[in-house]
């Protein structure tokens, strides 16, 4: 398993993967729309306001990391305004699950090699992005700057490439389908010194909001998340799925 944090499609602000940089496409500045508006097609093409009224989701997906032979299941809860919890069932691998999650200003993860830890700089960015159904809705939070780069083809498909530059860390490389104004990849340098890179593809919509359901992350070690079901305003969501392990509340205190 690897130790860096695992996002979701909303977030990629859960996982980053790819087969290639994509090429080039020459633009001049003046030829490309300001970031802003990049987003706010982005923020339209996965429901727009039907995503406010939402007040949380719960999701079913695959997990697999074909190179260790690691295949499972796992499940993804979030809740509004900015309560997130995501879990890998390992117990068929004999090992302990891999859990995540955020709330508040608290982002944590439970890795069954290093235990439990909270997170920080990067990983904890990502996480609290992943805390939120349109990951960039809030993006001056994490980023000093978003600027719309340039253009590259990325799977085929025309991109705009937007990076978010925060105050310390890695910039995050965000790739938009001009067409649909889809997230189609996300690239970030981990803490290694290894790029980490994000595919996202077959987008459905459920209940008004569209959301990536396979999500492959290439990087020291690559994995692929499918989600099997999606549901918004679930009647009941277990008690205690967004509590910050105990262990880190002792720490706090």
């Amino acid at each position: 398993m690897t130790k860096h944090t695992l996002s979701t499609s909303r977030a990629a602000a859960m996982v980053m993967a790819v087969l290639g940089l994509g090429l080039a496409v020459p633009a001049s500045a003046a030829d490309l729309p300001p970031a802003e508006r990049v987003l706010e097609k982005y923020a339209e093409a996965i429901g727009g306001e039907a995503i406010a009224k939402v007040k949380n989701m719960a999701a079913e997906f695959k997990f697999s990391m074909p190179n260790q032979g690691v295949y499972a299941t796992g499940v993804e809860y979030w809740q509004a305004p900015g309560e997130h919890y995501f879990r890998i069932d390992l117990a068929t691998s004999g090992v302990a699950d891999f859990e995540a999650g955020a709330s508040g200003d608290t982002a944590w993860q439970v890795h069954p090699m290093s235990g439990t830890s909270a997170l920080k700089g990067d990983e904890k960015r990502q996480s609290l992005r992943a805390a939120h159904l349109n990951p960039f809705a809030e993006w001056q939070k994490f980023y000093e700057t978003a600027e719309t780069a340039g253009e590259e083809v990325v799977r085929e498909k025309a991109c705009y490439e937007v990076v978010f530059t925060p105050a310390d860390g890695s910039p995050l490389r965000s790739y938009f389908d001009k067409d649909t104004g889809l997230l189609v990849r996300e690239e970030l340098v981990g803490r290694d010194g290894s790029k980490i890179t994000t595919d996202l593809a077959d987008w459905e919509e459920s209940q008004g909001i569209r959301s990536a359901r396979s999500v492959r992350q290439t990087g020291s070690q690559s994995f692929t998340l499918r989600f099997t079901s999606v549901s918004y305003d679930v009647d009941e969501i277990p008690e205690g799925t967004f509590e910050v392990p105990a262990s880190l509340k002792t720490a706090a205190k």
